[in-house]
C-alpha cells in the first residue's frame, strides 16, 4: 500500500521530478521543498492555515514538513519538483534552515515557468551530462525563487524539532495506512506510540490542521470513491470494507468530502461518460511515464 506520508530518500541525487495526474491527494507532508506547476486544470491547495486556488500555469512552493492537500473537480496535471535541502549543503548550508513565508506565486512570470520547464525537460530527456546540467538548473531556479518569494531563516532548534516530530508522524501515519479500513481509535495509536491521548490529539491537529477523526474519514472516503467507480459492490459492502461503522455515517462523511452521497456520485460519474479522463479519475493519483511527461510539458509550452 502506498503511504500518504512521503519521506523520499535519494541515494545518489537529492531531487525528484515527476508529472502526476490527480483529482485528490489526501493530507500529507514530506521532507523536501516542493515546487509545483499546474500544466492543466485548476486545483485547491489546502493547508492548515489557509486554502489557495491554483489555476493552470500557476506555481506553488511548499517547505519541508509543510502539511498540504490537493483537491480538484476534474483531473489536473501537475509538474512537481521535490528538492532536498541536502542538495545545497556543501556550498549554501543555510538553505537547510530556509522557510518560505508565501506559497503561491501570483504574478505571471514567464521566465520562472520556463526555468521550471527547462529543468524538467533536462531531467526527462537524459542526454549526456544531463544530471550535471540539472544540478545547475536547480541552483538557478532556487535563486529565482529566493528573488520572488519572501522567506525567513529558522533556528537550528526549530529545524531539529520539525525533524523529530516528522519521524513520529511517519510512524503514526504508517499505522493509520495499515489499519484505516478497520475499527481504529486514537487511543490505540497513543498506546502504540507511548503517548497520552491528549498529547497525541493535539500533536495530530497541530501538524495536519484537522482532527484524527477528520483525517481518518478523508482516507476512508477516498478508498470508498475508488471502489464506487472500480467495482459494482453494494454501498453496504463498500461501507463495511472501508471501515465505516454504518451507512448513515458513510453517507454523511462522503457528502462532506465530495458534495453528494455515494449513490449519487456513482450515478453522476457513469452518466457523464467522461471517456477521455475516466481512467484518471479512478485513482487518487497517476504518475505519468517519462515519454508521456515530455508530451504533457510540450503541450503546455505550445498553449502558453
Amino acid at each position: 500500500m502506498k503511504h500518504e506520508y512521503e519521506i523520499i530518500f535519494h541515494e545518489k541525487i537529492n531531487y525528484k521530478i515527476f508529472v502526476v495526474s490527480l483529482i485528490y491527494r489526501t493530507p500529507h507532508i514530506h521532507k523536501d521543498f516542493e515546487i509545483g506547476l499546474l500544466l492543466d486544470g485548476d486545483a485547491a491547495l489546502i493547508m492548515p492555515e489557509r486554502e489557495l486556488h491554483v489555476e493552470k500555469a500557476g506555481i506553488y512552493v511548499l517547505n519541508p514538513f509543510q502539511r498540504h492537500e490537493l483537491k480538484a473537480n476534474h483531473p489536473v496535471t501537475i509538474l512537481s519538483i521535490q528538492l532536498s535541502p541536502a542538495i545545497f549543503a556543501d556550498y549554501f548550508p543555510q538553505l537547510s534552515s530556509l522557510d518560505f513565508t508565501s506559497t503561491v506565486i501570483q504574478e505571471n512570470d514567464d521566465k520562472l515557468k520556463q526555468e521550471i520547464i527547462d529543468l524538467a525537460l533536462c531531467y526527462y530527456e537524459k542526454k549526456e551530462w544531463s544530471e550535471l546540467k540539472c544540478v545547475g538548473k536547480i541552483n538557478l531556479l532556487f535563486a529565482s525563487l529566493l528573488e520572488h518569494i519572501p522567506y525567513r531563516i529558522i533556528s537550528e532548534k526549530e529545524r531539529l524539532s520539525f525533524r523529530l516530530q516528522a519521524k513520529r508522524l511517519q510512524s503514526i501515519t504508517d499505522y493509520i495506512d495499515e489499519h484505516y479500513c478497520e475499527k481504529l481509535l486514537l487511543s490505540e495509536i497513543a498506546e502504540q506510540e507511548g503517548l497520552s491521548l491528549s498529547y497525541l490529539s493535539h500533536f495530530f491537529k497541530d501538524f495536519f490542521g484537522i482532527s484524527f477523526q477528520d483525517y481518518l474519514q478523508k482516507k476512508r472516503c477516498e478508498k470508498a470513491r475508488q471502489l464506487l467507480l472500480l467495482t459494482d459492490h453494494s454501498l453496504l459492502d463498500i461501507c463495511i470494507s472501508c471501515g465505516f461503522s454504518d451507512v448513515k455515517y458513510f453517507n454523511r462523511g462522503f457528502k462532506k468530502q465530495f458534495g453528494c452521497n455515494p449513490k449519487q456520485y456513482r450515478k453522476n460519474f457513469f452518466h457523464e461518460k467522461l471517456e477521455v479522463i475516466q481512467s484518471s479519475m479512478l485513482t487518487t493519483q497517476e504518475f505519468l511515464s517519462d515519454r508521456t511527461s515530455i508530451v504533457a510539458l510540450q503541450k503546455f509550452m505550445d498553449g502558453n
